[in-house]
């Protein structure tokens, strides 16, 4: 995969319902072209015919992917190009006089009997991912108990020292930006096929990789608050990849212009040093006195089956979600036209 295109979730199903970080991404975006018309199937081909061609012609891209089919695009950003192509459907609040709408024409008729049950189809489907993120909500309470156990006994002290460590090692100085831009994403997301992340693709071509190792609640997320915190504050361009379970935590700090990242190295996005410059940071050995797991191992156990349960529970509705929205795409009679796609990215990349 070229080093020009980072891949990445911009909106996220989690224990907060759908959550949306899209606008931090488009931030001084000149155009944005808002995809609608067609079907779920025609607008998405519309975006892989779209990213295929830019990718031809070697434009930098970044690619939102779909939390609902992850094998999906939701949008793309071409940053050199200034201009964001999106799903209408997954960008409905973004206004403005720079944003101009794309219909894909010639949408294929149903009869009565099939837009009735495309309108039930769509009404299960929704009730599905409700159900999915009532799932989520429960499980993060489950997490909050099984944060609370390591919470009560960690080391507070040597916990922001180590912050602290951390913030002087990997900003030093400050940058020669006037300011920076601090944009949101997701590490991951919580999707019909599980939990999907892109770190691979995020981290490729940095100098400099730090894993996160610890147990729920041993302040990986308050650690790299402080760490985005200080590069924002020295002008640096900061990426915050937020959790795809609970929004309100941070899972990564990117700071391209420094070389580095630093993330959240545990399930469900629990990856291993494998270059020579990689490096652990185990905050359980440095804050959590040892023989803690050991002590409260039955409880651990409990709790870490309930809240696997509840995952699995959350991860089974969107799957069936999923799939009322493949029924409503076997409602229509025809595959894509794909004249009308090629007409449509053909028009949209002329005005790029």
């Amino acid at each position: 995969m070229s080093r020009n295109v980072i891949r990445y979730f911009a909106r996220g199903n989690t224990a907060k319902g759908l959550h949306s970080l899209l606008e931090s991404n488009i931030q001084g975006v000149k155009q944005v072209f808002l995809v609608d018309g067609g079907t779920p199937a025609e607008r998405a081909a519309c975006l892989k015919q779209l990213a295929d061609r830019l990718l031809e012609e070697g434009v930098a891209m970044e690619l939102l992917h779909c939390p609902g089919d992850p094998d999906q695009l939701e949008g793309i950003i071409a940053t050199e190009k200034g201009a964001a192509i999106l799903i209408k459907q997954a960008a409905s609040a973004i206004t403005g006089p720079h944003v101009h709408y794309v219909n894909i024409s010639g949408q294929a008729a149903v009869s009565a009997d099939k837009q009735q049950e495309i309108t039930k189809l769509a009404e299960q489907a929704e009730i599905a991912r409700q159900n999915a993120y009532t799932c989520f909500q429960k499980a993060l309470a489950v997490h909050d108990e099984w944060e609370d156990i390591y919470i009560q006994r960690l080391d507070k002290k040597r916990a922001n020292e180590l912050a602290d460590e951390l913030v002087a090692r990997l900003i030093s100085r400050t940058s020669k930006n006037a300011k920076g831009t601090v944009r949101h994403r997701f590490l991951g997301a919580a999707t019909p096929k599980g939990a999907v992340d892109f770190v691979g693709n995020l981290t490729d071509g940095l100098s400099k990789r730090y894993f996160i190792k610890g147990r729920a609640g041993t302040g990986k997320s308050t650690m790299l608050k402080k760490i985005a915190a200080a590069a924002e504050e020295k002008g640096y361009d900061v990426e915050i990849y937020h959790c795809g379970f609970d929004p309100a935590s941070l899972d990564m700090v990117i700071v391209r212009e420094l070389g580095f990242a630093i993330f959240d190295s545990t399930a469900p996005h629990e990856y291993f040093p494998e270059r020579a410059t990689d490096s652990i940071i185990d905050l359980y050995k440095e804050i959590v006195p040892a023989g803690t797991d050991e002590k409260f191992e039955s409880e651990i156990k409990e709790i870490a089956e309930r809240y696997r349960q509840l995952m699995n529970k959350g991860t089974a509705y969107l799957a069936e979600s999923k799939k009322c929205r493949e029924k409503i795409q076997a409602c229509y009679p025809q595959a894509p036209n794909q004249q009308v796609l090629a007409s449509t990215c053909n028009d949209i990349i002329s005005k790029l």
